[in-house]
C-alpha cells in the first residue's frame, strides 16, 4: 500500500507545470517534542522564491536542502495555475497537495480571510506574527518556541543586510500581481524534519519595487493568511528529490539563494 502512495506521489508531480522549466537539472499525526530535546540557533536561511526559510544548526543537508526545493517547486506549480487574487485559497490548497506529493505532510493547517487595522502594514512584522501563530500550534517547551521564532526574527532581520539576497527576493515577489510572503522555521525532532510555514497573500496594486521593510498601502487590498505545519515523508520524498530537481531545472539556482545568519 505504501509504493503505491509513493508511486501515485511521484506520477502527480510528473504532472504539474510551472513557468520557464529548462530540461537540465538544477544543483542540488501530531508532532511533539518533550523537554529534553535541543533546537540549535540557526547558521542559514535561504530565500525560496516568495518565501524565506531558516534552518537549525543541526538540520541535515538532504532535509535543507529538500524542504527548499518542494518549497519552490509548490510555490511555482500554485503561481501558474491560480494567479488571481481571487484564487487565494485555491493557490493555498494546490500548494499544499504539491508539498505533500513532494513529502512534506500537513498535520495542521488553516487559511482564512485577513483583516489589518489602518491603511499600511510592514509586511514583514506582519507575516511573522502569522509564524508566531503557527509555532504556538506546535507542541513544544516554551525556550524551543521562542528558539523557533527568534530563527525567523533573525532571518527576516539579516535579510535586510544582504543586498543580493534581498533583491532576488523581491524579483521573485514582484515577478506578478499577486504577491505572496512567507516565512517558515525548518527544524528536526527525533531525526524527522518538520517546517512551520505562515504566510500572507495579496496583490500589489501599485508599481512600487519595494515590499518588505517598508510600510506597504493596504487600503482596498484583501489580505489572506496561511499557516501550516508540514512533517517530512522521508520514504517519498527520497523517491521524490530527482523528480523535483528535473522539475525545476534553472530555477532552482536563479530563485534560492542562501545567506548566513
Amino acid at each position: 500500500m505504501q509504493q503505491l502512495y509513493v508511486a501515485n506521489c511521484i506520477s502527480a508531480l510528473q504532472q504539474y507545470e510551472i513557468d520557464e522549466v529548462p530540461t537540465i537539472q538544477g544543483r542540488g499525526v501530531a508532532l511533539t517534542l518533550n523537554s529534553g530535546d535541543a533546537v540549535d540557533a540557526p547558521t542559514k536561511a535561504a530565500v525560496v522564491g516568495e518565501g524565506l526559510l531558516a534552518f537549525s544548526a543541526h538540520l541535515t543537508d538532504d532535509n535543507r536542502t529538500d524542504a527548499q526545493n518542494a518549497f519552490l517547486f509548490a510555490t511555482l506549480v500554485a503561481n501558474k495555475k491560480f494567479p488571481l487574487e481571487s484564487q487565494g485559497l485555491e493557490w493555498y490548497l494546490l500548494f499544499r497537495e504539491v508539498m505533500t506529493n513532494s513529502g512534506w505532510t500537513p498535520v495542521t493547517k488553516y487559511y482564512n480571510d485577513l483583516e489589518v487595522a489602518g491603511t499600511s502594514v510592514r509586511m514583514d512584522k506582519l507575516v511573522l506574527e502569522i509564524l508566531g501563530s503557527v509555532v504556538a500550534g506546535l507542541a513544544v517547551p516554551g525556550p524551543a518556541t521562542a528558539l523557533m521564532l527568534k530563527t525567523a526574527g533573525d532571518a527576516i532581520a539579516a535579510l535586510k543586510k544582504r543586498d543580493t539576497a534581498l533583491t532576488l527576493y523581491e524579483r521573485n515577489l514582484l515577478n506578478h500581481g499577486v504577491g505572496g510572503i512567507t516565512a517558515g522555521v525548518c527544524t528536526e525532532v527525533n531525526g524527522e524534519a518538520i517546517m512551520a510555514v505562515g504566510a500572507v497573500r495579496f496583490l500589489r496594486r501599485n508599481t512600487s519595487t519595494k515590499v518588505m521593510f517598508v510600510d506597504v498601502d493596504i487600503r482596498n487590498v484583501k489580505l489572506y493568511t496561511g499557516e501550516t505545519i508540514f512533517a517530512k515523508n522521508t520514504e517519498v520524498a527520497d523517491k521524490a528529490r530527482m523528480a523535483i530537481r528535473t522539475k525545476l531545472g534553472l530555477n532552482v539556482v536563479s530563485k534560492i539563494e542562501e545567506y548566513e545568519i
